[in-house]
């Protein structure tokens, strides 16, 4: 299980050192900028339909990483190579896939593009560095959205959320109110994926959540009864449990990280199961 997870309570304003380096998008919090990535994420979802993945099998697996941080490609590959030549059937990518160059976008495209099974990606802080965005939307298109695994008996939600800046923005957070209320109780198990932790495993000052924002999911997780949150971000594995909800944090992937490593999710009847894995 890991340590146990602290919720601190912690400034608002993103600061410049920490997890995952300096979050220079986020310098001065404002919501303008995720505002304008969730809106450019909606006009994006309203011409490419959300996924949804069909299995013969009531039982499935499906894998989330985070921290690819590329340049280096050694653990994106053997990550790619593991999907690959694996039963599960997604692979959600949580942010900081790059740190926002665009030449290292353009290398991941390609590893991504070599791979024929479903990738789902997310921005994470890093990806917005140096105007990273416009990459990102270029490249790949929405980092709002959701897809569903619908087995022979019933269909399970999985929903990926903007968390880059270290705010989700008013706009999204309605978004997702929305997707609970009017959507929850049409699937078995729900999942939501973004890449700041929402609960911190050490205290940090880069791409923090705002307080408010942590408390008002958590309450808005447990109405719907959302099963599981996974989360990057800081690098360091571990694991809660809030009420009926499970909350991840997954290893970074990033060559340099000495316990690189991922999560995978095994589903079935009885629920939502994790084990992480490591290189």
């Amino acid at each position: 299980m890991g340590n146990k997870i602290k919720i601190f309570v912690l400034l608002s304003l993103t600061g410049f050192f920490g997890a995952c380096e300096a979050d220079f998008s986020g310098l001065i919090r404002s919501t303008d900028r995720v505002e304008k990535r969730f809106s450019q994420s909606v006009d994006y979802n309203q011409s490419h339909p959300y996924q949804n993945i069909s299995t013969a099998s009531e039982n499935y697996s499906l894998l989330i990483a985070s921290d690819l941080h590329i340049g280096g490609t050694k653990n994106t590959r053997e990550l790619f190579e593991t999907y690959e030549s694996s039963d599960n059937l997604a692979l959600v990518l949580a942010g900081d896939i790059v740190t926002g160059q665009r030449e290292d976008y353009e290398v991941f495209r390609t590893l991504k593009d070599s791979v024929e099974k479903p990738v789902f990606l997310i921005t994470g802080n890093h990806d917005l560095f140096f105007d990273g965005w416009k990459t990102f939307y270029e490249f790949f298109g929405s980092s709002t959205y959701y897809f569903t695994v619908s087995t022979p008996e019933v269909p399970d939600l999985y929903i990926c959320l903007d968390s880059g800046g270290g705010t989700f923005g008013k706009s999204q957070i309605k978004w997702l109110e929305d997707l609970l209320k009017d959507n929850r109780d049409n699937y078995r198990y729900c999942t939501v994926i973004s890449h700041v932790n929402m609960l911190r495993t050490r205290r940090t000052t880069s791409a923090n959540p705002l307080v408010e924002e942590v408390a008002y999911l958590i309450n808005l997780f447990a109405e719907y009864k959302v099963n599981l949150v996974v989360n990057g971000h800081d690098h360091v594995q571990d694991a809660a449990q809030l009420g009926n909800t499970t909350y991840l944090i997954t290893d970074a992937v990033v060559d340099s990280y000495e316990n690189a490593g991922y999560v995978r999710i095994d589903v079935d009847a009885t629920g939502l199961k994790y084990e992480f894995k490591r290189f």
